[in-house]
Formats: structure tokens, sequence, C-alpha cells
């Protein structure tokens, strides 16, 4: 589905992605970890072509991707949401996608009430508590039906009972709608809980990958030993 060969980025001079290689296949949610500065941040924006790589090329269906396309949709850290009412924001990407009115409808109602979102429904943007905003980010990232969907740090400043309704909501879609995930996050514990394959990078490189059991009960590389068991 999705495949990325040789992808280096820097800034300045200094190297924040080097040389990774992966392909990203239909179905499965992909946990991303690594330290403070590894380039998983970077990684998620050259993968979706918000930034193009210094070196490096993104592959989407065998066709390279130079520029975002809607298939591929994103959750970021700090979300915007649009100053309208959760209606709106939810019906935004069905609008400029022109679904049909009836289907825009039904995909509405469903999203209000998988989220438990109905009783917000013409609340504006601006008056939402944080975790409120989160469902309704995640929601419209959802909601036009992306084969990829893409998250970084989708709990970031959550507490746990949100963390929780959103984790369990995004693996519930992802199942039912046969929709791949993609999702960064510092939160090792999240990883185990949502990932079916975990990639862990550290300095811009991709030290391991591998399906989420083993690699943090069996890792294959010292580097990641030490950053599970929280010597690094």
């Amino acid at each position: 589905m999705l495949e990325i060969k040789d992808i280096s980025q820097c800034y300045g001079q200094h190297w924040v992605l080097k040389e990774i290689n992966f392909t990203f296949t239909e179905g499965r949610i992909y946990g991303i970890i690594g330290p403070n500065g590894a380039g998983k941040s970077t990684l998620l924006r050259v993968l979706t072509a918000m930034e193009k790589p210094r070196a490096g090329e993104i592959w989407w269906e065998k066709k390279l991707l130079t520029q975002p396309i809607p298939e591929i949709t994103c959750m970021w850290q700090k979300p915007y949401l649009f100053q309208t009412t959760v209606k709106e924001n939810l019906l935004y990407g069905l609008k400029i996608r022109k679904w049909p009115q009836r289907e825009q409808n039904e995909r509405l109602e469903y999203l209000l009430d998988k989220f438990r979102l109905r009783e917000y429904k013409h609340k504006y943007a601006e008056a939402l508590s944080g975790g409120e905003g989160a469902r309704v980010a995640l929601a419209r990232a959802i909601a036009p039906r992306p084969r990829l969907l893409v998250l970084d740090e989708p709990a970031a400043n959550l507490d746990p009972g949100h963390t929780g309704l959103l984790e369990n909501i995004l693996k519930e879609i992802c199942r039912a709608e046969g929709m791949a995930a993609i999702v960064v996050t510092h939160d090792m514990f999240q990883a185990k809980r949502l990932a079916d394959i975990t990639l862990f990078l550290s300095e811009g490189r991709l030290i391991e990958a591998g399906t989420t059991d083993l690699l943090f009960t069996q890792p294959q590389s010292e580097k990641t030993r030490k950053f599970i068991s929280g010597e690094i």
C-alpha cells in the first residue's frame, strides 16, 4: 500500500531521518516509538507528503507520492478544529469529496454515535474540552473512510478515560472498515494495546520493526532492549 524507500530528511545540517525503508500494508495498525528527537513526527510528515524528503521516495499503490492525497488523512498532536460546530467539522471532508447528501447524513449519524458526540452536535469547537476536541478531531479524520489514517500522539494530554475511549474506537473502526493506521506514541503501553506492528526509531534510523508482542518481549536490537527497559 505505502512504501518508503531510502528516506532521509535534514533541516540545515542536521539529519533527522537516515535511509529509512519500510512497507505499510492494508488493514493493520502500526505503532512508531522512540526517544524524543528520534524523527517520529518528521517521518509522518514525509510519508504523508506534507514534507518533501531530502533523499528517497514515497510510493502509494506503486505510484510515486509527491503531494497529499485524499486516501490518507491525519490527526496531528495539536489538532486544529474549524471554529464552527461539531457537525460541520465532521462533514467537512465529506463535502469537499462531494459525497451524496444522504451518505453524508448517514456517516454523520454513525460518527456521532460511535464517538459519543451526539450531545455536542451543535456545539462550537472552541467550547469543547480537550477530550471532546480529540474525539471530534479523530472522528473528522475517519469520516471520509480513508485507506490510511496517520496519528501523531493522538492521546497527548488526555486522561485515561478519554485515552481508552479513543483507542477502543480506533481499533474497532480500523477492523470494521479495513483501514490501516500509523500511530506515533511516546507511550509504550499504548503501542502494546493498539499496534499489530511496532517500529522503533532512534537518532533518525529505523532500528527494528516487527510484531508488537515479539518486539517488546524478544527485541533483536540491544538499543531496542535498552529503550523498552527504560535504560535510554
